[in-house]
Formats: structure tokens, sequence, C-alpha cells
């Protein structure tokens, strides 16, 4: 991973400005981006002014690149120096007027009736009238050639509801009850990617310039054109099971986590593990849940009621349960609650109590 300004003890919202790292956190965040500097603003939460400054300004610079060599940069810089020293700004004179709201909010937080503009917040103000004036060119610029702004879309499902998505470039999305994605609005960038929490059933177009991203998360699942199910919910394994095509899956974290799978070849895995299971896999069982099945094969009792109350939006309660080794079997088409628990009670050997959305399950004692 390449060096980024997290070393540095002593910064200034130039220094975040002038950073490619901090500049492609700001323009184009992503979930591994969020990370890295959110672990440097704890580490360094005396930088925030400064970060947020430089921030505002790289929001206010005109996106098209000018070549100026760092020679030029550095005599720029120069004559600002220079100017400031000879010219210093008075308490009593008006001050320089922000170019953004968020620029008068942030000059605000550390200066206080007794306290006078130090020489770095001078420097930041020649900053802001340089943008203003780079600001002006930006907006003299034909239509076409300003980028549109990032806006992140988000959809998620409750507990008892399933829903299918069609996205911007033809891939279909059907998530699962409890399930949320979050992506980029028509995929801007060189690829198509997509952060996932649940289980949710990907029918990928085809795309050989933009490959198709899943991230669940520090596990990465990579296709051009292809169907697979991927299951991540919180606290449980992640499980990637590849229909048609063929997808590359590895981890950021770990990495000698990197494996490519075949139709009908699953892979098994943790968040943030460092081994990994992959083999066959039940085509009807694992997408039984898009065929509105539910298929308990010798399902922990624990396990089978997680799935029951994410199905039917329900709470569970089990009572006077000792027998840890108890599995449950059972296939369920479009059947209701009450026939399901009705079919398991008989071989599981437990009443039931429905009121509402609270659920009794009782074992004898």
């Amino acid at each position: 991973m390449n060096r980024i300004i997290m070393d540095k003890s002593k910064l200034s919202a130039e220094d975040f400005v002038l950073d490619s790292h901090f500049r492609d956190w700001v323009l184009h965040p992503n979930k591994q981006r969020n990370l890295i500097w959110q672990a440097y603003l704890d580490k360094n939460p005396q930088h925030v002014k400064e970060m947020y400054m430089a921030r505002e300004i790289i929001l206010n610079l005109p996106t098209t690149t000018y070549q100026i060599d760092e020679e030029e940069i550095s005599l720029l810089w120069d004559e600002i120096d220079l100017k400031l020293s000879r010219e210093p700004i008075l308490p009593q004179e008006s001050p320089p007027v922000p170019i953004h709201s968020k620029a008068t909010i942030t000059k605000h937080i550390s200066t206080t009736p007794h306290t006078l503009f130090n020489y770095s917040l001078l420097k930041i103000a020649a900053m802001l009238a340089l943008t203003a004036l780079l600001g002006f060119l930006y907006y003299s610029l034909p239509e076409s050639q300003i980028t549109q702004p990032i806006n992140w879309l988000t959809y998620s499902t409750n507990p008892g509801v399933k829903s299918t998505i069609t996205l911007s470039d033809g891939s279909k999305v059907t998530l699962n009850a409890g399930t949320t994605i979050s992506y980029v609005q028509n995929f801007a960038g060189e690829s198509r990617e997509i952060f996932l929490e649940g289980e949710a059933f990907f029918e990928v177009a085809h795309d050989t310039i933009k490959p198709f991203i899943v991230h669940t998360e520090d596990i990465v699942t990579k296709a051009l054109g292809t169907s697979f199910n991927i299951k991540a919910n919180k606290s449980e394994k992640i499980a990637i099971s590849l229909v048609t095509g063929k997808v590359e899956v590895k981890s950021q974290e770990v990495l000698e986590f990197q494996d490519y799978l075949t139709p009908g070849e699953q892979v098994n895995t943790f968040a943030k593990g460092n081994s990994w299971e992959k083999g066959s896999f039940d085509k009807e069982r694992v997408t039984a849940w898009m065929n509105q099945t539910i298929i308990f094969d010798e399902t922990p009792l624990p396990e089978a009621i997680k799935i029951l109350e994410n199905w039917f939006g329900v709470t569970i309660t089990v009572n006077h349960f000792k027998d840890q080794n108890l599995t449950l079997s059972g296939k369920f088409k479009n059947e209701t609650l009450a026939n399901i628990l009705e079919g398991l009670s008989y071989t599981a050997r437990f009443t039931y109590e429905i009121n509402g959305n609270k659920i009794q399950i009782n074992f004898t004692q």
C-alpha cells in the first residue's frame, strides 16, 4: 500500500490539499479509504481543522487538470508568503470572505474574541482567495466538462420483506429480508462497486471494461458477467456461491486469501479470517429463498430461529431449551409461520404460542 501523510506530526491544510491520497478520499470515497482516514483521525485529532479546511478547498477546486509543474507551484507559494509577510492583516480590517459557509464555521472553531489570526490561517485565507479565482474559471467551462457530483444510493429490506432492484447497468439484485446494499449512482468511476450486508443474489450484466465488485466486510467478489449468491450476515460465515460465469474472491486483510470459482463452487469464510473452505453446493438449497422456500437440513435450532425471525419479521422466544444438539429438518414452500411451527413441533417436541409478532416456543421441563 502506498504511503500517505499519516506519518507526519505537524501538518497544515496545504499539506492535505497537496496529498493525492487525501484528495482521492475526498473526491472518490470508498470503504477502504474511509477506514484508513478514520483511523488517522482517531490517532491525530489535532488535525481535524486542517483536514476540514483542506476538504472544502478540494471540493471547490476545478476538476480540469492544469499543467503546472512543481517549480511553478513552489514559486506561487513563495509569492504568497512574501506578500503576507509584507502586508500583515490587522484585526480591525475586514477579513477575507470565505467561498463556502463551511469555511466560515471552520475559521471560528478555534478563534475567540481574544485570539488574533496566526500565520497558517493567513496562508489558508490566501489559498481560499486563489481557489475563488480558479472557481471562476471552473464555472466558465462548458457544462459538458464539469464532473457531476458523486451520489451514494442505499437500499434496504426489512425483516419479512424481499425485493428485486434493476441497476443502471442492467444488472439485477434480489435482496433477501434484512439486507442492505450501497453503491454510487450510475456506477461513476472505473468499476461497478456494491457494499452488501445480508444476503443477495446478483445477475450481473456483462461489461469487460467495468468489472462488477461486491464488498462484504473485507471479502471482495469480482465478476464481469455472471450470477451468484452472497450471504454475509453479521457475525456469521460469509458464503459466496457461483451459479454461472466466473468470479474472483479475495480478502483485503489476508493477502493469502485469493481464489477463483467456477459454476457450482462455493467459498465459506469469516470476515478477516485466515481460513476458508471451497467446495460444491446445492443450488436448490442456496437459492431456495428466492422461490419463497425455507429448507432446514439438520439445521441447529438457534440458526433456524434466526431464519424464521428474519423471514417473517417476528421475535421468537425459546423457553426451557436444553438439548444443544437438537437440529431441525423440513422443506416449506409458501407456508405460513403457524404451519411451519406446527410441522416442526412434532419432531422437535415443543409447543408454541403466537401473539401477533411475538412467538413463544416451549419445551417440556
